[in-house]
């Protein structure tokens, strides 16, 4: 667990947050810097709809900004993707944000987004994987189950058996009396 990536912001900082951005925007004008706290606390929100207001957010300052805005916006964005487990678009952020070097943060966050993409490849492949052998036993058994049984005279018939498998008493006692 990384805590830049995994934190999640306090229930109460995100109030904070919120009431500011709705008393800026009731007064006509939300500040740049308002909006993006505002945007950073939503991405980093334990709740994905939250989560996909901050992308929201992020994404119309992103124009607007200055390059180092951007920049801070772009690694917010591909983390809030990140984090709603849409891989493509955080990895695509990422290298929008041409991933500098001296930007350890973001190489991180390059790293962990292509293991989770592999993690989930793989996890995805098994559960497909599962599917389909419990479609193919499923459809053996339905085989089963529909195909035309033989009909119960063409199966071999057991030898007739003695209704009296003992001798009658009287054959038994005149064996028994010549001995």
């Amino acid at each position: 667990m990384d805590p830049d990536f995994d934190d999640a912001v306090a229930v109460e900082d995100l109030v904070e947050l919120e009431r500011r951005y709705a008393e800026q925007r009731r007064g006509g004008a939300v500040s740049r810097g308002c909006q993006f706290e505002y945007a950073w606390g939503l991405v980093r929100s334990p709740y994905g709809a939250d989560v996909r207001k901050g992308v929201a957010l992020l994404q119309e300052l992103l124009p607007k900004g200055t390059r180092e805005e951007q920049r801070d916006c772009i690694f917010y964005l591909a983390l809030g993707n990140y984090r709603l487990k849409e891989y493509e678009r955080a990895l695509e952020h990422v290298e929008r944000s041409g991933a500098e070097p001296q930007n350890t943060q973001g190489l991180r966050l390059r790293r962990r987004i292509r293991d989770s993409m592999k993690r989930d490849g793989l996890l995805g492949a098994a559960i497909v994987g599962g599917v389909a052998l419990g479609v193919a036993g499923l459809a053996g058994l339905l085989g089963l189950a529909i195909s035309p049984c033989p009909p119960l005279t063409s199966l071999p018939r057991p030898p007739p058996r003695d209704p009296h498998p003992f001798p009658p008493l009287a054959a038994r006692r005149a064996v028994m009396t010549t001995r």
